[in-house]
């Protein structure tokens, strides 16, 4: 009984999320939680307020553990004639908890990592490239390569998590211009080696002519003093690649980096000892 007793959480969590969506249809995401194979009550569904126009969709089974079930709640932005988010009106709408609903009528607020909304752009401009290949590995890495369809200039690759996440995200850039500076390694275990240089090294802006290619490769490297709450992270957030061409013309490229945990029971086990360690 004591065994049993200390291998259960004391109430569903959402794992800690890196969100980051333009407010537009098709941008999805996961909110994953975790909760009792046992539990008397089970989380139903969520609702999240300051976004009226999503549509959520219950998967409470995606994994299953010794002593609890992994679930996810899909989030969709739905189309533009539903009522529409309240923008703050400088920077993109934030969001640290949902609503959860319980199957006995009961419902509380819960913390979910965050949650950043970006208005969608009116008129979006044209970039002057194309990705030609993209992939990515279990190291929670990855890559996209691009071709240039037009002269263009790369003045940065941005990113609302870039600071926030400094200490376990690396970013490369590989382009024939810069083959000369000093480069990093990124190791896929199935596509072999990319290297590039390291974002912070790189000497923006830089200039494409049309048929130039470049890649952009990721991987987010957790530190070694990483908790078992932080080997749950997921992250769902963008990169931008902010582009110009000769006619002054802005556009912006997304980069997609998406990551979401596959735990061991071990790693379940921590993750419950941690959540009960302050009871």
């Amino acid at each position: 009984m004591w065994y049993y007793h200390k291998s259960q959480l004391p109430e569903p969590f959402f794992f800690n999320h890196y969100i980051e969506v333009e407010n537009s249809p098709g941008f999805s995401f996961d909110l994953l939680y975790l909760e009792n194979k046992s539990a008397k009550t089970k989380l139903n569904w969520i609702e999240i307020p300051e976004l009226p126009n999503v549509q959520i969709w219950p998967n409470p089974a995606v994994n299953t553990y010794t002593h609890q079930t992994q679930g996810a709640m899909r989030v969709e932005i739905m189309d533009f004639d539903l009522v529409q988010p309240e923008f703050p009106e400088n920077g993109p709408l934030v969001i640290h908890r949902v609503v959860a609903h319980f199957d006995d009528n009961s419902s509380k607020e819960m913390e979910i990592g965050e949650i950043q909304v970006h208005p969608a752009d009116p008129k979006p401009g044209e970039a002057p490239l194309q990705g030609s290949s993209w992939g990515s590995s279990s190291e929670k890495a990855g890559y996209t390569r691009f071709k240039f369809t037009k002269d263009a200039r790369l003045t940065g690759i941005t990113s609302a998590y870039l600071p926030q996440l400094s200490d376990r995200l690396n970013v490369i850039l590989d382009a024939a211009s810069i083959r000369n500076l000093e480069q990093k390694e990124i190791n896929f275990s199935s596509q072999g080696i990319y290297s590039g240089v390291p974002l912070e090294k790189v000497p923006f802006p830089l200039s494409f002519k049309s048929g130039e290619w470049a890649t952009v490769t990721y991987q987010l490297d957790l530190p070694d003093s990483a908790g078992p709450v932080a080997k749950t992270d997921v992250y769902r957030f963008l990169l931008y690649m902010e582009l110009e061409t000769d006619q002054g013309v802005s556009s912006k490229e997304r980069i997609f980096v998406d990551f979401a945990p596959y735990l061991t029971n071990r790693e379940v086990a921590d993750f419950v000892k941690d959540r009960r360690s302050g009871l």
